[in-house]
Formats: structure tokens, C-alpha cells, sequence
């Protein structure tokens, strides 16, 4: 199994452990992952799925299932290490992970409101806040003695001194936009009110040519309210930040230039460019510190990863489904033992 989608089942820990017969969909040397468990996996989603982005084609929902069992497996697998190892989460931690919760609403109420409307509750909470602690503590535990080197933060500004810390040319700009009617109220677009907006951003450009000062031009008549109350500051720009058409008609400018009428998708724009910024290089010493924190974190996950790796190659994972996880596929060729020919109901 490669190390990222190890990472994610790691990183999305969710604990579900409700009792009732079930059938049993994988073990891994005594411990049983019930179909219940991913049936209620699988229906949060489905009743936090608002706008419909939820998968609805049915092998990409059983890729769900299947890594939801192997998110359970890997749970279990920690809350094993952490019961022979004294690690433990108590009351007190969850409560206060709780309470930070209810204090984003309203009231009390209203978060047992948003429980009851999201189908949930708060042992539902509860124990994804204990499996999410547990996690933390075996993580820290486990990576506690990973370190960065001076040599390391060096090498790697050097190595990517010409890419990574490359900052680009950039130019700081202002505009004034006649903005589309069908973009502020969602109406139809129509010839009428194209017209209208390129009117309006012509009568702004006789303005210019008069000798009116851009800046008062673009708080009286810009559509864009945000940089309007500013002038029409855009900030420093970076080639490619904007839609195509604004970026070229603004990289073809010199600092003071103004540029003619630019349509977009938006509306019609006229541009400013104030100043620039020539390409360069950050200095290491700017960028020192974020390269250390990059590498301690990159090397803690490493660490991670190879934990939990060392669990599962301890156990024999079998799956009694067609929806099947992918433990047993991994990098260090462990034999895949599943028996998808069997089905177990518990006692």
C-alpha cells in the first residue's frame, strides 16, 4: 500500500463503535470490523452531503467502504499499541474538546439542534474526539526524537533556491470595473447590458483623458467595492494570478501607464500599474526558519507513516467482502490472505 493513502486512513481517524450484530467485514488477528460500522461511516456522509458532492457511482463508493475499513483497522491497531503502552485520553480532554465545540453556537440548544439535524450525537463526538486525541499522543510519542540539522535546511535552500524561494515579477495595480449586470444579480446576460457596462467604462475613460485623478474615478465608479473604497488598489500582482485577459493587458504596461478598455469575463477594466517588483531570490536567512519547520514536519510524517506500517505487517488482515481494503498490499510484499468468499455474523 503506498505510504500517501496510508497518511490519509491516518489523518482521517473516525471512531464509530456501536454495539449489534453486524457481519464481520475484515480482522486483523482478533479484531473484527463490523459492516455496521462502515454502514454508518457511509450514511454521515451521504447526511452531510448538501451540495451534492458526494460520489454517487457505485465504484467510488465501494473505494469509500474500503478505505473506511482500513481507517478502522488502523484505529484498532493504535488503540491496542496505546492500551499496552499506558496511552490514554481521559474524560476531562474530550470534555474540553466538547465544550470547545458548543462554544461556537449560540447556545447549547442550538448545538444539540445541529447534532439531531446532522443525525448525530454527542457519543458520536465523543469518540471521534477520543480517537483524534489518541492519535496526537501516539504521534508525539513516536516522533518526539526526529530533528532537522543545520546541513539540512541548507541543503535543501540550495537545492531549491531557484524554484521554491524564486519570487516573480510583480506589479502592484489598481482598476476601475464596469462590472456586467448578470454577474451581480445572476440574470441573463444580453447585449443591452453589455452595452450598458461598456458605456459606462467609456464615459470613465473620457474622465481620464481630461485629467481626473484615477484613484477618485475608480471610489466613485468601480463596481469592484472592494478596491474601490481603496483607489482601486489591487495590491502587488504576480503574472498568472488573474483571469487571462486582465494579465496580459497588465504585464504589457510600465509603471505610470494606464491601459485602454479590457473586457473580461467580468466586465470592462481599466488598468494602472504604480510599481514593480523585478524577480529575485529569497535570502536564506528569510526563509530559514519555514524550511526547518517543512522538514521537521515532513520527517515527523515519515516517522508516522513507518509506525504504522510496522503495526500492520505485526498482524494477518483478512476481508470478508467484495469491498476490499488494500492493507494487505503493501510495499514490503506482505501476502495478501483475504477470503472474500466468507461472510461471518457475530454471536
Amino acid at each position: 500500500m503506498k505510504r500517501g493513502i496510508i497518511c490519509i486512513i491516518v489523518l482521517l481517524i473516525f471512531v464509530f463503535l456501536f454495539a449489534g450484530c453486524s457481519k464481520t467485514v475484515a480482522r486483523a488477528d482478533g479484531i473484527e470490523i463490523k459492516q455496521k460500522e462502515v454502514d454508518i461511516y457511509m450514511n454521515f456522509l451521504k447526511s452531510q452531503d448538501t451540495s451534492g458532492e458526494l460520489t454517487t457511482d457505485e465504484e467510488e463508493l465501494k473505494n469509500l467502504e474500503a478505505n473506511r475499513i482500513d481507517s478502522l483497522i488502523v484505529i484498532r491497531l493504535l488503540e491496542k499499541y496505546a492500551e499496552q503502552n499506558n496511552i490514554a485520553v481521559t474524560d476531562e480532554e474530550i470534555s474540553e474538546q466538547m465544550q470547545s465545540i458548543i462554544e461556537t453556537y449560540p447556545s447549547e440548544e442550538d448545538f444539540e439542534k445541529d447534532l439531531k439535524a446532522k443525525g448525530i450525537n454527542k457519543k458520536f463526538l465523543e469518540d471521534e474526539f477520543r480517537s483524534y486525541l489518541l492519535g496526537i499522543k501516539i504521534s508525539n510519542i513516536v516522533t518526539k526524537d526526529v530533528t532537522v540539522t543545520d546541513d539540512e535546511v541548507r541543503k535543501y535552500y540550495e537545492d531549491n533556491k531557484s524554484t521554491v524561494f524564486l519570487v516573480p515579477v510583480k506589479l502592484k495595480a489598481s482598476h476601475i470595473l464596469a462590472m456586467f449586470p448578470w454577474i451581480t444579480d445572476n440574470s441573463e446576460e444580453t447585449e443591452e447590458g453589455r452595452e450598458e457596462a461598456l458605456e459606462k467604462i467609456e464615459m470613465v475613460e473620457e474622465k481620464l483623458k481630461d485629467g481626473e485623478v484615477f484613484e477618485d474615478l475608480a471610489l466613485q465608479y468601480s463596481d469592484d467595492s472592494t478596491s474601490a473604497a481603496n483607489g482601486g488598489d489591487l495590491g502587488y500582482i504576480s503574472e498568472g494570478q488573474m483571469v487571462e485577459e486582465f494579465d496580459k493587458a497588465l504585464f504589457a504596461l510600465d509603471v505610470g501607464e494606464v491601459s485602454g478598455i479590457v473586457e473580461t469575463q467580468y466586465g470592462f477594466h481599466i488598468i494602472k500599474v504604480y510599481d514593480r517588483q523585478d524577480e529575485q531570490i529569497q535570502k536564506f536567512d528569510e526563509v530559514e526558519e519555514q524550511i526547518n519547520t517543512y522538514l521537521l514536519n515532513s520527517y515527523k510524517i515519515r516517522e508516522w507513516e513507518d509506525f504504522i506500517f510496522s503495526l500492520i505487517e505485526k498482524v494477518n488482515i483478512e476481508y470478508f467482502t467484495d469491498v476490499e481494503g488494500t492493507l494487505n498490499s503493501t510495499d514490503t510484499g506482505t501476502e495478501d490472505n483475504t477470503d472474500t468468499g466468507t461472510e461471518e455474523e457475530s454471536e
